[in-house]
């Protein structure tokens, strides 16, 4: 495989030429050109895809692709090359593990194959959104490394100083980047399981030198919890994510290289999505030398990941993977359903089973398309976890009449969801105990539902 340094050259050798005309004369006819030459097409109606010959045409499909379009680095405005040989042996050399973790908190991700009924999945829960207090951080990080059956977790940002919310890339973003680390570990601290991992970086770091800084282990992350690196929509790979890349690897930590293909941008609609979606999990290996992936394709104007067309892309990404790669990767749903909804459950049951047969792990995700403060709710995350454990036992034969199913309850809520709850209109926040009984109804109710359709979730 390419080493660093030659992968870094790539950005400041390659062909000149400009943004747009990167985007609208080469990436965009491209991938139009390698659908068709691939013959990578959704029938508008399945969301779990059972024809193994698709998996391969839609690989094929995001190999010539990054062959035959490069990334882009906007700071020197070249086109980063690589020939369809680098790209194989990339995927030929893809990591299938990554170590988390400290003392007995310190396990693997390991990747799994299609329809495995045998191997665990991972499980993630968590998410970077918005906290507006101090204390409600504490909770709620408290609260999802405390559920017993979780490997990892994403915590979310906390911005403000003094009153303030910090300006992005000021003086203040930095300190509250570290801020967010040394609060995120105190509280997994509190759970009483002070190894576990945190994988999603810090949410609160939008540049290098934030992420940098908060990750010193003077503040307590360490190369084994789990560090993002972007590709920007789409193809796109810049100097920041490069700086981060020398960084952690020189550290030897733990890279997830991370993709947000967008529905309606520059990939255009499923197919482009599947195939996008593919070539960044590759990409990640060939570029950033992640040893995970974060999958994250994303409605461009819905700004959720829960449509049909998306989980039929999302699902077909993780098949691929499993087939041909086995990479460690973790889904991120942005679900449009507020904390606690019927609607919020259905999103998420629809998405695990789109992408647990396929080969992947269970990642809990976001209510309220991640814009709603305080709204993760250590109980939905565990109900969610179990989910995952559900759709494990499932096939994709299995999962793909429940998916439809479940699909079906929120379908007509899509472009105006329903909102939900914020921590502290479901937690007393002395005591940290549910007080709130509709909320309790709700889940039960759904999951009630779910079993009469055939999809037990069992307690954990």
């Amino acid at each position: 495989m390419l080493d660093l340094i030659e992968v870094f050259d790539r950005a400041d050798q390659g062909p000149l030429m400009k943004d747009m005309d990167y985007f609208m004369k080469h990436f965009v006819p491209k991938i139009q050109e390698v659908i068709k030459r691939h013959g990578v097409k959704w029938d508008k109606q399945t969301i779990v895809n059972t024809d193994d010959d698709l998996i391969d045409r839609v690989f094929e499909a995001a190999v010539d692709l990054i062959a035959e379009a490069g990334a882009y680095c906007p700071d020197t405005n070249r086109i980063m090359q690589f020939s369809k040989e680098e790209v194989l042996q990339a995927v030929e050399q893809a990591p299938t593990s990554a170590w988390f973790g400290e003392g007995r908190e310190r396990k693997a991700m390991t990747g799994r194959r299609l329809d495995d009924t045998e191997t665990r999945p991972w499980i993630h829960v968590g998410g970077g959104i918005y906290t507006t207090d101090e204390q409600i951080y504490i909770d709620i990080v408290e609260g999802m490394a405390g559920i017993d059956i979780v490997d990892s977790v994403s915590v979310p940002s906390i911005l403000h100083m003094r009153g303030k919310d910090a300006r992005v890339r000021s003086p203040q973003e930095l300190l509250s980047a570290i801020k967010t680390v040394i609060l995120a570990k105190e509280a997994i601290r509190r759970s009483g399981r002070a190894g576990l991992p945190i994988i999603n970086g810090i949410s609160a770091a939008s540049n290098s030198v934030s992420m940098i800084a908060a990750a010193s282990p003077h503040f307590s992350l360490k190369p084994s919890d789990g560090f993002l690196v972007d590709f920007l929509a789409e193809m796109i790979v810049n100097y920041e994510a490069l700086q981060k890349v020398a960084y952690f690897n020189s550290i030897s930590a733990n890279v997830g290289s991370t993709s947000t293909p967008l529905f309606g941008g520059y990939a255009g609609g499923a197919e482009g999505n599947a195939v996008l979606a593919t070539a960044y999990i590759i990409m990640g290996v060939l570029i950033y030398r992640g040893n995970y992936h974060y999958n994250a394709p994303l409605h461009q104007t819905l700004r959720m990941s829960s449509t049909k067309p998306l989980l039929w892309a999302i699902g077909m990404s993780n098949q691929v993977n499993a087939k041909f790669m086995q990479r460690p990767m973790v889904n991120l749903p942005y679900l449009g359903g507020g904390a606690g909804t019927e609607m919020y459950h259905y999103e998420m049951a629809a998405y695990m089973l789109s992408v647990v047969p396929a080969g992947g792990q269970i990642f809990s995700g976001h209510p309220a398309k991640a814009v709603d403060p305080d709204s993760l709710l250590p109980y939905d995350h565990r109900f969610h976890a179990e989910m995952g454990l559900a759709a494990y036992k499932l096939t994709r034969k299995d999962a793909e009449p429940l998916a439809q199913a479940f699909f079906a309850k929120y379908e007509n809520t899509i472009k105006e969801p329903v909102p939900g709850y914020n921590f502290s209109q479901v937690y007393d926040l002395k005591t940290k105990k549910i007080t709130n009984a509709e909320y309790l109804k709700t889940q039960d109710k759904v999951r009630e539902e779910m079993a009469k359709q055939g999809f037990e979730v069992p307690r954990s």
